[in-house]
């Protein structure tokens, strides 16, 4: 079944048993695999508070505020990845770890992929992407998610501008725009944190919270918040390296990785 939330996940001693769904469905299972955020699969899901309050105090990476632009011209002035980097990096960062806000001077990337995949825009079009790093929620320290949101797109346009890319805001025809608010609600992202746990001393290797469950033990979890980490190529290895812990406790042969050998 696809597309159904899913309400808490039953456990019956020492195992999981199956997940129950919002609809109050019940669907038992020998082996559940969590890919819900960690923490939020902790906080949410399971029975054990304790377990799920230790993890919230871990810290957590930050957030974005994203913006999606379909735009009626190319600009060639953009490349496929876009870095714009903010001048001190130091105070900039504290603002982002510490602060949890925008930093006064962002940093910001913008994403064009047409640049390599034609299908991504029509003809004479082009479909943007920015990502303006920024705090992930916090109850204890204001944020005006509103503000920072205008804020962070200014500062996009206005960079784009130094590159010669001056009236972006004249041609958007459609804008799609996510916070961290966006993040927590729409894809259970807890406090917002667009790249799951952190990755300080303390969170790495054998201190970040394990793929398998440490008391149900047909329970797993892949993600950026278990193992081995964050970014998209490590999360795809995370469901790499559970598939095969998976099939090895179960006793099934584990998958044969075929390599292709391609003539220059």
């Amino acid at each position: 079944m696809f597309n159904a939330p899913v309400e808490k996940i039953e456990v019956e001693g020492k195992r999981a048993a199956g997940v129950v769904l919002k609809n109050g469905q019940r669907m038992r299972a020998d082996i559940v695999v969590a890919n819900a955020d960690l923490p939020y699969v902790y906080r949410e899901l399971l029975p054990d508070r304790a377990e799920a309050e230790r993890i919230n105090r871990m810290k957590f990476t930050c957030s974005a505020i994203m913006f999606y632009w379909a735009v009626d011209r190319v600009y060639s002035q953009l490349r496929h990845h876009n870095v714009f980097l903010a001048g001190d990096y130091r105070a900039s960062f504290d603002r982002i770890f510490q602060d949890h806000t925008l930093p006064d001077e962002p940093s910001f990337y913008v994403h064009a992929p047409a640049r390599t995949d034609l299908s991504a825009a029509p003809a004479g079009h082009d479909t943007l992407m920015a990502l303006v790093p920024v705090g992930h929620l916090d109850e204890s320290q204001p944020q005006n998610w509103d503000a920072l949101q205008n804020r962070a797109r200014q500062v996009v346009l206005d960079g784009l501008k130094k590159i010669g890319v001056t009236d972006v805001a004249d041609h958007i025809k459609f804008e799609v725009s996510y916070t961290a608010r966006e993040w927590n609600r729409l894809f259970n992202l807890e406090k917002g944190a667009a790249f799951g746990l952190s990755h300080n001393f303390t969170q790495v290797g054998y201190l970040r919270p394990q793929n398998r469950h440490r008391r149900y033990r047909n329970l797993y979890f892949v993600g950026a918040s278990t193992h081995p980490g964050t970014g998209l190529p490590i999360v795809l290895l995370s469901a790499r390296l559970a598939t095969e812990r998976i099939l090895k406790e179960a006793g099934l042969p584990q998958p044969t990785l075929v390599a292709e050998a391609v003539a220059a």
